[in-house]
């Protein structure tokens, strides 16, 4: 079973309506919103956290980044960002160093950001380079379940 497939079957399982939509190949999350031709601030990122005993998937708007700092005092635990190899070895039908925007499908912990229900609509990465899912916002509580949820992201600092 691919990344796609699990997720599509997680949304199917909770009633959650959603529309996949293709785009050209992309790497980074900032030419995935280009290339499908939607705002950065709608595509939630989740980025894959390192603490002492757990992993952790925070999913923030494209736009953002984590504020490891704030995280970490809420939680109690000192987040690091992990590797791509650690990504890869927890999400193995996806494609390497691409964190899917279902990690709670994989039984894998998160947290996210309150800042994704300011958007009307949000994207999801399907697990590959190729392709969104698209869920109205309303549905977000639903789609993370009882995943604590908080404000721990900041706008990114360009490098």
């Amino acid at each position: 079973m691919n990344a796609l497939h699990r997720m599509e079957r997680f949304l199917d399982a909770h009633m959650i309506p959603f529309d996949l939509v293709a785009h050209p190949h992309s790497q980074t999350s900032a030419q995935t919103a280009r290339a499908a031709g939607v705002p950065l601030s709608r595509v939630a990122k989740g980025v894959l956290l390192d603490g002492r005993e757990c992993q952790m998937v925070a999913m923030i708007p494209a736009d953002q980044e984590v504020h490891l700092g704030r995280l970490g005092h809420d939680h109690g635990v000192d987040f690091t960002l992990a590797d791509e190899v650690s990504v890869s070895r927890l999400f193995t039908e996806c494609e390497p160093g691409v964190v899917p925007g279902l990690p709670n499908a994989w039984g894998v912990e998160m947290v996210w950001d309150d800042a994704l229900m300011a958007q009307p609509e949000i994207y999801l990465e399907a697990g590959d380079h190729e392709r969104l899912l698209r869920i109205e916002t309303r549905y977000l509580r639903e789609l993370f379940g009882d995943a604590p949820h908080c404000r721990f992201s900041q706008p990114r600092m360009h490098h």
